[in-house]
Protein backbone atom coordinates (compact mmCIF):
# COMPACT_ATOMS: atom_id res chain seq x y z
CA UNK A 1 0.00 0.00 0.00
CA UNK A 2 1.13 3.58 -0.44
CA UNK A 3 -0.77 6.53 1.42
CA UNK A 4 -0.08 9.91 0.21
CA UNK A 5 -1.30 13.25 1.77
CA UNK A 6 -0.80 16.98 0.73
CA UNK A 7 -0.74 19.50 3.55
CA UNK A 8 -4.05 20.04 4.95
CA UNK A 9 -6.56 22.97 5.99
CA UNK A 10 -9.28 23.46 8.06
CA UNK A 11 -12.75 23.98 7.48
CA UNK A 12 -12.18 27.68 7.35
CA UNK A 13 -9.08 27.42 4.35
CA UNK A 14 -6.12 28.14 6.71
CA UNK A 15 -3.46 25.52 6.85
CA UNK A 16 -3.46 22.97 9.58
CA UNK A 17 0.17 22.55 10.01
CA UNK A 18 2.56 25.16 7.75
CA UNK A 19 5.59 23.23 8.16
CA UNK A 20 4.44 19.84 7.40
CA UNK A 21 5.33 18.06 4.58
CA UNK A 22 3.55 16.32 2.18
CA UNK A 23 3.16 12.42 3.11
CA UNK A 24 4.01 9.58 1.55
CA UNK A 25 3.83 6.82 3.57
CA UNK A 26 4.83 3.86 1.87
CA UNK A 27 4.08 -0.03 3.56
CA UNK A 28 4.57 -3.63 2.09
CA UNK A 29 4.30 -6.99 3.04
CA UNK A 30 5.69 -10.44 1.80
CA UNK A 31 4.60 -13.53 2.97
CA UNK A 32 5.26 -17.07 2.04
CA UNK A 33 3.69 -20.33 3.83
CA UNK A 34 4.85 -24.45 2.99
CA UNK A 35 2.90 -27.28 4.56
CA UNK A 36 4.45 -30.90 4.41
CA UNK A 37 4.51 -34.49 6.08
CA UNK A 38 1.19 -36.71 6.45
CA UNK A 39 -2.24 -34.37 5.91
CA UNK A 40 0.44 -31.08 6.03
CA UNK A 41 0.20 -31.47 9.29
CA UNK A 42 3.74 -29.04 9.36
CA UNK A 43 3.74 -25.55 8.44
CA UNK A 44 6.31 -23.11 8.32
CA UNK A 45 5.23 -19.65 7.38
CA UNK A 46 7.99 -16.58 7.21
CA UNK A 47 7.08 -12.55 6.54
CA UNK A 48 8.33 -9.35 6.11
CA UNK A 49 6.40 -6.35 7.12
CA UNK A 50 7.84 -2.42 6.61
CA UNK A 51 5.60 0.26 7.33
CA UNK A 52 6.06 4.29 7.19
CA UNK A 53 3.30 6.30 9.10
CA UNK A 54 3.08 9.50 9.39
CA UNK A 55 0.82 11.27 12.48
CA UNK A 56 0.12 15.11 13.40
CA UNK A 57 -1.09 16.15 16.88
CA UNK A 58 -1.30 12.83 18.56
CA UNK A 59 -0.47 12.55 22.67
CA UNK A 60 3.31 11.88 23.45
CA UNK A 61 1.67 9.69 26.34
CA UNK A 62 0.89 6.92 23.80
CA UNK A 63 4.29 5.53 25.05
CA UNK A 64 3.14 5.44 28.29
CA UNK A 65 4.67 8.28 29.68
CA UNK A 66 3.47 11.33 31.69
CA UNK A 67 0.95 13.81 29.98
CA UNK A 68 3.09 16.69 28.28
CA UNK A 69 1.05 17.42 25.01
CA UNK A 70 0.61 16.39 21.71
CA UNK A 71 3.36 15.77 18.66
CA UNK A 72 3.95 15.33 15.02
CA UNK A 73 5.21 11.95 14.85
CA UNK A 74 7.08 9.87 11.67
CA UNK A 75 7.16 5.92 12.33
CA UNK A 76 9.32 3.33 10.26
CA UNK A 77 9.21 -0.03 10.97
CA UNK A 78 9.96 -3.41 9.56
CA UNK A 79 9.37 -6.64 11.06
CA UNK A 80 10.74 -10.15 10.14
CA UNK A 81 8.79 -12.94 11.57
CA UNK A 82 9.23 -16.99 11.08
CA UNK A 83 6.53 -19.77 12.19
CA UNK A 84 6.62 -23.62 12.70
CA UNK A 85 3.42 -24.67 13.60
CA UNK A 86 2.16 -28.53 14.00
CA UNK A 87 -1.07 -29.88 14.13
CA UNK A 88 -0.87 -33.70 13.55
CA UNK A 89 -4.40 -35.13 12.54
CA UNK A 90 -6.73 -36.92 15.35
CA UNK A 91 -4.88 -35.72 18.08
CA UNK A 92 -6.62 -32.89 19.56
CA UNK A 93 -4.58 -31.99 22.45
CA UNK A 94 -1.91 -30.99 19.76
CA UNK A 95 -2.03 -27.61 18.16
CA UNK A 96 1.40 -26.15 18.51
CA UNK A 97 3.35 -23.05 16.77
CA UNK A 98 6.76 -21.63 17.43
CA UNK A 99 7.15 -18.25 16.57
CA UNK A 100 9.95 -15.70 16.42
CA UNK A 101 10.07 -12.34 15.03
CA UNK A 102 12.42 -9.28 15.04
CA UNK A 103 10.85 -5.41 14.88
CA UNK A 104 13.06 -2.51 14.31
CA UNK A 105 10.82 0.66 15.26
CA UNK A 106 12.11 4.09 14.53
CA UNK A 107 10.24 6.78 15.80
CA UNK A 108 10.77 10.75 14.84
CA UNK A 109 8.72 13.58 16.69
CA UNK A 110 8.45 16.74 17.08
CA UNK A 111 6.24 18.77 19.37
CA UNK A 112 3.04 20.76 18.72
CA UNK A 113 3.95 23.52 20.75
CA UNK A 114 8.24 23.90 20.90
CA UNK A 115 10.22 24.36 23.32
CA UNK A 116 10.01 20.93 24.58
CA UNK A 117 13.09 18.65 24.55
CA UNK A 118 11.34 15.65 26.00
CA UNK A 119 8.38 15.59 23.22
CA UNK A 120 11.89 16.39 20.52
CA UNK A 121 13.16 13.32 21.42
CA UNK A 122 13.01 10.17 19.15
CA UNK A 123 13.39 6.95 20.31
CA UNK A 124 15.05 3.49 18.27
CA UNK A 125 13.30 -0.12 19.03
CA UNK A 126 14.59 -3.58 18.19
CA UNK A 127 12.76 -6.37 20.05
CA UNK A 128 12.83 -10.22 19.87
CA UNK A 129 10.21 -12.44 21.02
CA UNK A 130 10.13 -15.78 20.85
CA UNK A 131 6.21 -17.50 21.63
CA UNK A 132 5.63 -20.95 22.10
CA UNK A 133 1.68 -21.54 22.14
CA UNK A 134 -0.62 -24.63 22.07
CA UNK A 135 -4.78 -25.27 21.79
CA UNK A 136 -5.51 -28.33 23.39
CA UNK A 137 -9.12 -29.19 22.84
CA UNK A 138 -10.67 -31.39 25.30
CA UNK A 139 -13.77 -32.63 27.31
CA UNK A 140 -14.10 -33.00 31.15
CA UNK A 141 -17.29 -34.58 31.79
CA UNK A 142 -19.83 -32.14 30.24
CA UNK A 143 -17.23 -29.13 29.86
CA UNK A 144 -15.51 -28.52 26.91
CA UNK A 145 -12.17 -27.03 26.79
CA UNK A 146 -10.26 -25.41 24.18
CA UNK A 147 -7.15 -24.18 26.54
CA UNK A 148 -4.39 -22.46 25.48
CA UNK A 149 -1.34 -22.61 27.21
CA UNK A 150 2.16 -20.99 26.29
CA UNK A 151 5.52 -19.16 27.05
CA UNK A 152 6.52 -15.94 25.47
CA UNK A 153 10.47 -14.77 25.89
CA UNK A 154 10.82 -10.84 24.95
CA UNK A 155 14.22 -8.75 24.49
CA UNK A 156 13.72 -4.88 24.11
CA UNK A 157 16.45 -2.48 23.40
CA UNK A 158 16.28 1.30 23.49
CA UNK A 159 19.07 3.11 21.68
CA UNK A 160 19.99 6.09 23.22
CA UNK A 161 18.89 10.09 22.80
CA UNK A 162 19.40 13.19 24.33
CA UNK A 163 16.01 13.11 26.07
CA UNK A 164 15.24 9.59 26.12
CA UNK A 165 17.98 7.38 28.07
CA UNK A 166 18.56 3.76 26.03
CA UNK A 167 18.35 0.75 27.68
CA UNK A 168 17.66 -2.88 27.64
CA UNK A 169 14.19 -4.74 29.13
CA UNK A 170 14.61 -8.52 29.28
CA UNK A 171 10.92 -10.09 30.19
CA UNK A 172 9.38 -13.53 29.98
CA UNK A 173 5.91 -15.10 30.67
CA UNK A 174 3.64 -17.67 30.91
CA UNK A 175 0.38 -17.54 30.02
CA UNK A 176 -3.14 -19.85 30.03
CA UNK A 177 -6.46 -19.01 28.75
CA UNK A 178 -9.32 -21.57 28.92
CA UNK A 179 -12.50 -21.31 26.67
CA UNK A 180 -15.48 -23.36 28.85
CA UNK A 181 -18.12 -24.58 26.83
CA UNK A 182 -20.59 -25.97 29.45
CA UNK A 183 -23.84 -27.19 27.57
CA UNK A 184 -25.79 -25.27 24.51
CA UNK A 185 -26.13 -21.35 26.71
CA UNK A 186 -22.81 -21.15 28.77
CA UNK A 187 -19.15 -20.13 28.49
CA UNK A 188 -17.07 -19.24 31.03
CA UNK A 189 -13.35 -18.32 29.80
CA UNK A 190 -10.75 -17.95 33.11
CA UNK A 191 -7.52 -16.56 32.08
CA UNK A 192 -3.93 -15.65 33.83
CA UNK A 193 -0.52 -14.98 33.16
CA UNK A 194 2.54 -14.53 35.07
CA UNK A 195 4.96 -11.75 33.77
CA UNK A 196 8.86 -11.06 35.09
CA UNK A 197 10.42 -8.28 33.85
CA UNK A 198 14.84 -7.02 34.45
CA UNK A 199 15.31 -3.36 32.71
CA UNK A 200 18.85 -2.02 32.88
CA UNK A 201 20.04 1.44 31.72
CA UNK A 202 22.27 2.46 29.76
CA UNK A 203 22.50 6.08 30.47
CA UNK A 204 23.19 8.09 34.40
CA UNK A 205 21.04 8.98 36.26
CA UNK A 206 18.80 5.62 34.60
CA UNK A 207 21.61 3.42 33.96
CA UNK A 208 20.72 1.04 37.18
CA UNK A 209 18.82 -2.47 37.24
CA UNK A 210 15.56 -3.68 38.89
CA UNK A 211 13.60 -6.48 38.45
CA UNK A 212 9.80 -6.86 39.15
CA UNK A 213 6.79 -9.19 38.46
CA UNK A 214 3.31 -9.63 38.19
CA UNK A 215 0.50 -12.30 37.79
CA UNK A 216 -2.46 -11.28 36.03
CA UNK A 217 -5.64 -12.54 35.10
CA UNK A 218 -9.43 -12.21 34.31
CA UNK A 219 -12.51 -14.21 33.43
CA UNK A 220 -15.00 -13.57 31.40
CA UNK A 221 -19.05 -15.36 31.14
CA UNK A 222 -21.54 -15.44 28.55
CA UNK A 223 -25.28 -16.56 28.94
CA UNK A 224 -26.90 -17.77 25.32
CA UNK A 225 -30.67 -18.02 25.68
CA UNK A 226 -31.33 -19.56 22.10
CA UNK A 227 -33.45 -17.48 20.65
CA UNK A 228 -30.77 -14.04 19.78
CA UNK A 229 -30.38 -13.25 23.18
CA UNK A 230 -27.06 -13.63 25.23
CA UNK A 231 -25.79 -11.67 28.04
CA UNK A 232 -22.07 -11.06 29.25
CA UNK A 233 -19.57 -10.14 31.61
CA UNK A 234 -15.96 -10.27 32.66
CA UNK A 235 -13.43 -9.03 35.07
CA UNK A 236 -9.91 -8.74 34.57
CA UNK A 237 -7.00 -7.51 36.85
CA UNK A 238 -3.72 -5.87 34.58
CA UNK A 239 -0.41 -4.60 35.73
CA UNK A 240 2.19 -2.88 33.79
CA UNK A 241 5.69 -2.99 35.28
CA UNK A 242 8.36 -0.06 35.25
CA UNK A 243 9.66 0.92 32.13
CA UNK A 244 13.69 2.35 31.58
CA UNK A 245 12.02 5.82 32.70
CA UNK A 246 11.47 4.76 35.65
CA UNK A 247 14.87 3.97 36.85
CA UNK A 248 16.07 7.18 38.83
CA UNK A 249 13.32 6.78 40.89
CA UNK A 250 12.52 4.60 43.23
CA UNK A 251 9.41 4.83 44.28
CA UNK A 252 8.08 4.24 40.75
CA UNK A 253 10.80 1.82 40.10
CA UNK A 254 9.43 -0.77 42.70
CA UNK A 255 5.89 -0.48 41.74
CA UNK A 256 3.67 -1.38 38.85
CA UNK A 257 0.92 0.29 37.53
CA UNK A 258 -2.61 -1.80 38.35
CA UNK A 259 -5.76 -1.45 36.95
CA UNK A 260 -8.76 -3.69 36.94
CA UNK A 261 -11.80 -3.64 34.63
CA UNK A 262 -15.87 -4.78 35.25
CA UNK A 263 -17.72 -5.10 32.19
CA UNK A 264 -21.48 -6.11 31.98
CA UNK A 265 -24.11 -6.31 28.43
CA UNK A 266 -25.99 -7.89 26.68
CA UNK A 267 -26.44 -8.72 22.46
CA UNK A 268 -29.49 -9.76 20.28
CA UNK A 269 -28.73 -11.27 16.77
CA UNK A 270 -31.26 -12.57 14.23
CA UNK A 271 -32.43 -13.51 10.99
CA UNK A 272 -35.47 -12.81 9.33
CA UNK A 273 -36.19 -10.47 12.38
CA UNK A 274 -39.02 -8.05 10.60
CA UNK A 275 -38.90 -9.57 7.33
CA UNK A 276 -37.79 -12.36 5.15
CA UNK A 277 -33.70 -12.07 4.52
CA UNK A 278 -33.06 -9.28 7.17
CA UNK A 279 -30.31 -8.76 9.49
CA UNK A 280 -30.78 -7.44 13.23
CA UNK A 281 -27.99 -7.24 15.64
CA UNK A 282 -27.31 -5.34 18.94
CA UNK A 283 -24.72 -4.45 21.61
CA UNK A 284 -24.83 -2.54 24.51
CA UNK A 285 -21.92 -2.89 27.04
CA UNK A 286 -21.11 -0.97 29.95
CA UNK A 287 -17.45 -1.05 31.54
CA UNK A 288 -15.98 0.45 35.12
CA UNK A 289 -12.53 0.73 35.07
CA UNK A 290 -9.53 1.48 38.16
CA UNK A 291 -6.18 2.67 37.60
CA UNK A 292 -4.14 2.82 40.78
CA UNK A 293 -0.40 3.57 41.42
CA UNK A 294 -0.56 5.48 38.45
CA UNK A 295 3.28 6.42 37.09
CA UNK A 296 2.07 7.15 33.50
CA UNK A 297 0.46 10.47 34.62
CA UNK A 298 1.70 12.99 37.46
CA UNK A 299 -0.41 16.41 38.29
CA UNK A 300 1.39 19.67 39.07
CA UNK A 301 1.60 21.97 41.74
CA UNK A 302 3.24 25.31 41.28
CA UNK A 303 5.60 25.69 44.68
CA UNK A 304 7.76 29.18 44.91
CA UNK A 305 7.06 29.57 41.07
CA UNK A 306 8.65 26.22 40.01
CA UNK A 307 5.79 23.68 38.89
CA UNK A 308 6.38 20.28 40.94
CA UNK A 309 5.01 16.75 39.72
CA UNK A 310 3.83 14.32 41.66
CA UNK A 311 2.14 10.71 40.50
CA UNK A 312 -1.82 10.58 39.88
CA UNK A 313 -3.22 8.72 42.58
CA UNK A 314 -5.82 6.62 40.75
CA UNK A 315 -7.99 7.33 37.33
CA UNK A 316 -11.47 5.97 37.38
CA UNK A 317 -13.60 5.69 33.80
CA UNK A 318 -17.19 4.69 33.27
CA UNK A 319 -19.17 4.20 30.46
CA UNK A 320 -21.52 2.68 27.89
CA UNK A 321 -20.95 2.00 24.03
CA UNK A 322 -24.16 0.92 22.24
CA UNK A 323 -23.91 -0.61 18.93
CA UNK A 324 -26.77 -1.70 16.27
CA UNK A 325 -26.84 -3.06 12.90
CA UNK A 326 -29.55 -4.07 10.35
CA UNK A 327 -29.52 -5.15 6.49
CA UNK A 328 -32.28 -5.84 4.35
CA UNK A 329 -32.21 -8.71 1.60
CA UNK A 330 -32.00 -5.65 -0.98
CA UNK A 331 -28.68 -4.63 0.23
CA UNK A 332 -30.22 -1.55 1.89
CA UNK A 333 -28.07 -1.24 5.43
CA UNK A 334 -27.46 0.82 8.89
CA UNK A 335 -24.93 0.66 11.38
CA UNK A 336 -24.90 3.25 14.51
CA UNK A 337 -22.85 3.60 17.54
CA UNK A 338 -22.82 5.58 20.85
CA UNK A 339 -20.44 6.22 23.01
CA UNK A 340 -20.97 7.63 26.30
CA UNK A 341 -18.17 8.35 28.44
CA UNK A 342 -17.21 9.84 32.35
CA UNK A 343 -13.93 9.67 34.47
CA UNK A 344 -12.13 11.18 37.11
CA UNK A 345 -8.69 11.30 38.64
CA UNK A 346 -7.56 11.90 42.01
CA UNK A 347 -3.78 13.27 42.76
CA UNK A 348 -2.12 11.97 45.87
CA UNK A 349 -3.15 15.08 47.68
CA UNK A 350 -6.61 13.26 47.23
CA UNK A 351 -8.21 16.37 45.49
CA UNK A 352 -10.62 14.86 42.89
CA UNK A 353 -11.10 16.75 39.14
CA UNK A 354 -12.02 15.30 35.62
CA UNK A 355 -10.34 12.93 34.07
CA UNK A 356 -8.55 14.93 31.91
CA UNK A 357 -8.08 12.29 28.75
CA UNK A 358 -12.05 11.86 29.15
CA UNK A 359 -13.29 11.37 25.46
CA UNK A 360 -16.03 13.55 24.51
CA UNK A 361 -19.86 11.70 24.16
CA UNK A 362 -20.00 10.66 20.67
CA UNK A 363 -22.35 9.06 18.05
CA UNK A 364 -22.24 7.82 14.40
CA UNK A 365 -25.11 6.70 12.00
CA UNK A 366 -24.32 5.02 8.58
CA UNK A 367 -26.67 4.32 5.85
CA UNK A 368 -25.70 2.53 2.58
CA UNK A 369 -26.88 0.17 -0.57
CA UNK A 370 -25.26 -2.78 -1.39
CA UNK A 371 -25.59 -3.55 -5.62
CA UNK A 372 -24.97 -7.52 -4.97
CA UNK A 373 -20.69 -7.81 -4.49
CA UNK A 374 -19.65 -5.28 -6.83
CA UNK A 375 -20.89 -1.73 -5.49
CA UNK A 376 -21.58 -0.13 -1.77
CA UNK A 377 -22.77 3.30 -1.57
CA UNK A 378 -23.03 4.66 1.82
CA UNK A 379 -23.82 8.23 3.77
CA UNK A 380 -22.23 8.65 7.35
CA UNK A 381 -22.69 11.08 9.74
CA UNK A 382 -20.50 11.13 12.86
CA UNK A 383 -21.29 13.23 15.90
CA UNK A 384 -19.79 14.78 19.19
CA UNK A 385 -21.28 16.14 22.28
CA UNK A 386 -19.78 19.57 23.87
CA UNK A 387 -17.81 18.68 26.71
CA UNK A 388 -16.16 20.56 29.66
CA UNK A 389 -13.19 18.64 31.40
CA UNK A 390 -11.66 21.08 34.54
CA UNK A 391 -13.50 24.07 33.53
CA UNK A 392 -12.11 24.09 29.72
CA UNK A 393 -14.58 23.49 27.39
CA UNK A 394 -14.80 21.70 24.17
CA UNK A 395 -17.66 22.66 21.27
CA UNK A 396 -19.27 19.40 19.99
CA UNK A 397 -19.25 19.06 16.26
CA UNK A 398 -21.39 16.88 13.46
CA UNK A 399 -19.64 15.87 10.28
CA UNK A 400 -21.08 13.93 7.24
CA UNK A 401 -18.88 11.70 4.81
CA UNK A 402 -19.79 10.28 1.79
CA UNK A 403 -17.74 6.40 0.50
CA UNK A 404 -18.20 4.52 -2.83
CA UNK A 405 -16.88 1.21 -3.14
CA UNK A 406 -16.60 -0.67 -6.48
CA UNK A 407 -15.55 -4.45 -6.69
CA UNK A 408 -15.53 -5.95 -9.93
CA UNK A 409 -16.39 -9.40 -9.78
CA UNK A 410 -15.22 -10.91 -13.16
CA UNK A 411 -12.76 -9.44 -16.12
CA UNK A 412 -9.63 -8.13 -16.57
CA UNK A 413 -10.53 -6.01 -13.11
CA UNK A 414 -11.46 -8.97 -11.08
CA UNK A 415 -9.86 -8.76 -7.45
CA UNK A 416 -9.60 -5.13 -7.67
CA UNK A 417 -11.82 -2.83 -5.37
CA UNK A 418 -11.99 1.30 -6.09
CA UNK A 419 -13.02 3.24 -3.26
CA UNK A 420 -13.41 6.87 -2.93
CA UNK A 421 -14.36 8.99 0.22
CA UNK A 422 -15.21 12.60 0.59
CA UNK A 423 -15.16 13.53 4.22
CA UNK A 424 -16.23 16.76 5.68
CA UNK A 425 -18.65 17.09 3.06
CA UNK A 426 -19.72 20.22 3.88
CA UNK A 427 -16.09 21.51 5.10
CA UNK A 428 -17.00 22.15 8.20
CA UNK A 429 -14.51 24.39 10.39
CA UNK A 430 -14.36 22.30 14.18
CA UNK A 431 -11.49 21.31 16.71
CA UNK A 432 -11.63 17.81 18.40
CA UNK A 433 -11.71 17.76 21.90
CA UNK A 434 -8.41 16.49 22.99
CA UNK A 435 -6.64 17.64 19.81
CA UNK A 436 -4.23 21.32 19.61
CA UNK A 437 -5.31 21.79 16.27
CA UNK A 438 -8.38 22.20 13.59
CA UNK A 439 -9.59 19.41 11.82
CA UNK A 440 -9.47 18.91 8.36
CA UNK A 441 -11.77 20.76 6.10
CA UNK A 442 -13.22 18.60 3.35
CA UNK A 443 -10.96 16.78 1.62
CA UNK A 444 -11.53 13.42 -1.00
CA UNK A 445 -9.47 10.11 -0.28
CA UNK A 446 -9.02 7.31 -3.09
CA UNK A 447 -7.92 3.57 -2.46
CA UNK A 448 -7.14 1.00 -4.56
CA UNK A 449 -6.74 -2.37 -3.42
CA UNK A 450 -5.08 -5.81 -5.43
CA UNK A 451 -6.05 -9.40 -4.16
CA UNK A 452 -3.86 -11.58 -6.20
Amino acid sequence: TRRTLGTQSDGDGNLINPAANDVDDPSWLAKARLTFGDNDEHSLTASYTSTESTEYDVPYDSFGTTTFGNVDREVNSETFMLRYGYNPLGNDLIDLTAQLSYANEEILQTAVVPGNPLLDADHQYETTTLTLKNRARFDTGALGHSLVTGVELINRKRLNASSAPGGEDDRWAVFAVDEIQIGEAWTVTPALRYESSTIQGSTAPTDGRYSNDALMGGLSLRYAFGNGWSVFGSAAYTEVLPPIDDLDNIARVTQSEKSRTYEIGAAYERRDAFRAGDTLSFKINAYDTKLWDVTSFVSTTIVGGIPVFTDLDEINTQGIEIEASYALENGLYMDANLNIADGSETTAAQIEQDWRNLAANSARLTLGKRFGETYDLSWEAVAADDITVNGVRSSGYVTHNLRATIAPQSGVWAGTEFRIGVENLFDKQYQPHLSTRAATGRNVKLTLAKTF
